[in-house]
C-alpha cells in the first residue's frame, strides 16, 4: 500500500477511537463522514484515485468530529435524567451570542463556527436563496411534529417571542394527513456588513437570527418531550452548511 495510504488508514484508526467512541455521538452527519473514510481505505488497492480521495474523506471526518465536540458545552451529568436519553443522539447548544446593540452584523466566520455549526446537526441550514434563490443569505429549517396541535402550540409560542424581541422569521406551513411540519427562514432586513458602519445597510444573517433559530430549537425540544418522541433531525444538503464567510458567499 503506498506510503500516503498507509499514514492515512492510522489517521482513520485514530479518528475511529479517539473521535468517534471518545466522543459517543450518534450524529448521522458524523457516520456518514466515517462510512466514507473506511469505504475508501477498503478500496484503495483498487482505486486510482485513493492517494487523494482518502485524505480528503480523513480530514471531512476530522472537521466533522471536532466540530461536534466543541458544541458538548454542558455534560450529560448535569442535565435532568429525563433530557439524558436525548441528548445522547443530539448534543445542546452554545450559550447565545450576545444580543445586539443598534444596527446588527451580518455574522463572520467565527460566528459560524461558534454558534451556527452547531445548528447544523439539529437540520439548519446557511444560504444565500434569496432573492429568487440566490443573493441574500437565511437560516433555514423544518420541523416536523407529531401532531396538529404541537404544531399549533410551536406557531403560538413562536408568535409571542416575534413580539416580544420584534424579530420576525417568514413560516410556511405544511399541513396534511401525512404531515405536520413548519418551514421556518430568519434572517434581518436592517443589518451591515461586520466591522463597518458607515451607514450601509445590508440584508442577512445576524445575531438576531441565531438568537431565534436557539429559541426555536428549545420549543422545538419542548414539544419532542411532551410528546415522547426522539429527536431525529434531518440533515440538510452540504451547500447548505458552509463553514466559512467564503464559503457562504461563493455559494
Amino acid at each position: 500500500m503506498p506510503r500516503i495510504l498507509t499514514s492515512s488508514v492510522k489517521q482513520l484508526k485514530t479518528c475511529n477511537y479517539h473521535h468517534l467512541r471518545a466522543a459517543e455521538l450518534e450524529s448521522a452527519e458524523m457516520k456518514s463522514a466515517f462510512r466514507e473514510a473506511l469505504h475508501t481505505v477498503r478500496h484503495s488497492r483498487l482505486l486510482a484515485s485513493s492517494a487523494t480521495r482518502l485524505p480528503k474523506a480523513i480530514s471531512r471526518l476530522q472537521r466533522v468530529s471536532t466540530r461536534l465536540l466543541s458544541t458538548a458545552t454542558k455534560p450529560i451529568e448535569d442535565v435532568p435524567s429525563a433530557s439524558k436519553e436525548k441528548l445522547l443522539s443530539i448534543s445542546p447548544l452554545p450559550n447565545l451570542p450576545p444580543r445586539p446593540k443598534g444596527t446588527p452584523p451580518t455574522v463572520t466566520t467565527r460566528d459560524i463556527e461558534r454558534y451556527v455549526q452547531p445548528l447544523y446537526v439539529r437540520g439548519w441550514g446557511l444560504a444565500p436563496i434569496l432573492p429568487n434563490g440566490n443573493g441574500i443569505a437565511v437560516l433555514r429549517k423544518r420541523f416536523d411534529f407529531t401532531s396538529a396541535e404541537a404544531m399549533e402550540t410551536f406557531l403560538t409560542k413562536l408568535k409571542e417571542y416575534e413580539a416580544k424581541k420584534k424579530h420576525h422569521a417568514q413560516t410556511k406551513v405544511f399541513e396534511d394527513q401525512d404531515q405536520q411540519a413548519v418551514l421556518v427562514n430568519t434572517w434581518t432586513h436592517v443589518a451591515r456588513k461586520p466591522n463597518e458602519d458607515d451607514g450601509t445597510k445590508i440584508q442577512g444573517v445576524t445575531a438576531r437570527d441565531i438568537r431565534l433559530a436557539y429559541a426555536l430549537e428549545s420549543l422545538f425540544e419542548n414539544a419532542l418531550a411532551v410528546s415522547g418522541t426522539e429527536y431525529r433531525p434531518r440533515l440538510r444538503p452540504e451547500t447548505d452548511r458552509p463553514t466559512t464567510v467564503e464559503e457562504l458567499d461563493g455559494y
